[in-house]
């Protein structure tokens, strides 16, 4: 989809935000066209409005059409003809699997990386803060559902982790992806996610996590220093390079241990003496095999 001017384009992102709510003209020009008289505004609107309209005739079986009057813009379309609509219709279900589309929908905050107007910027401000934390609260619904299939599961740490790069602070995704991580059993991920949370907070805000984040991981021990990864900026353990061990000589061990009585020297010059050193020795071997704790 193309239209011939940039504040088009932002027109019909405002409007598919607007809903079946609308704009009312007067505003919509004044956030557009703010350096402009009125009158140009009104023009410049107008000139906007035709050109969505051919791309968007208000005619025929179209999915999307333009409508209004003399005081107020609207789109009238089906639900599921605006990526922002489905997300908004499928978060409102209960099913995994719905929710987890929604998820799939989820890219990060509106129109992020678009040069905006200062009046279109303030009046967007509302729209993505509500919509970031309609995903915070998904993530969290999709963690919390007893049962997770593969996809679903996949669906719900991408989404943590895209609010998480977005937001370092998220606990609400910082609880999902550890939820996550003890259903497959990683426990030391599992606490390392949460080192990330407490790192980010404390470094961003001063603060220590939510009760119920620190519930999450009460139970798990801290794992060995040597194991800890590093916390990047983002908020997402980071695993260092892999370093190579030492080689150590493999020693075989004897499974039980065992006693050797050496032979006994004589020392008394006397050859005939040599009889008793073996005897010494034959009597304490035999002791010694009747004690059977030793082996």
């Amino acid at each position: 989809m193309h239209f011939a001017t940039r504040k088009t384009s932002l027109l019909f992102a405002a409007l598919v935000l607007a809903g079946p709510k609308g704009l009312r003209r007067e505003r919509v020009a004044a956030m557009l066209w703010a350096g402009s008289g009125e009158q140009q505004a009104r023009n410049s609107l107008r000139q906007a409005l035709v050109d969505i309209r051919r791309l968007f005739p208000s005619t025929g079986d179209e999915a999307i059409r333009l409508e209004g009057n003399a005081d107020t813009i609207w789109l009238a379309a089906n639900a599921d003809e605006a990526d922002i609509w489905i997300f908004d219709q499928k978060i409102q279900a209960d099913d995994g699997e719905s929710l987890a589309t929604a998820a799939d929908f989820y890219r990060g905050d509106l129109l992020d990386g678009v040069s905006l107007p200062h009046e279109i910027d303030e009046w967007l401000a509302p729209f993505r803060a509500n919509y970031t934390r309609k995903a915070l609260d998904l993530a969290e619904r999709l963690s919390l559902l007893p049962e997770l299939g593969s996809r679903q599961e996949q669906a719900c740490e991408s989404l943590a982790e895209r609010l998480v790069s977005l937001d370092p602070c998220a606990e609400q995704a910082h609880r999902a992806l550890i939820r996550i991580f003890r259903r497959r059993g990683r426990t030391n991920d599992a606490f390392r996610q949460f080192l990330a949370c407490k790192e980010a907070l404390k470094r961003e805000l001063s603060v220590e996590p939510e009760e119920a984040t620190r519930a999450l991981v009460e139970r798990i021990e801290a794992p060995p220093e040597h194991l800890k990864e590093p916390i990047a900026e983002g908020g997402l353990p980071t695993r260092p390079e892999a370093k190579a061990e030492p080689l150590r000589p493999t020693v075989s061990m004897p499974e039980k241990p065992s006693i050797a009585v050496l032979p006994f020297q004589n020392m008394s010059g006397d050859a005939e003496q040599d009889y008793f050193t073996d005897g010494v020795v034959e009597e304490i071997t035999t002791a010694l095999s009747h004690v059977s704790w030793l082996f």
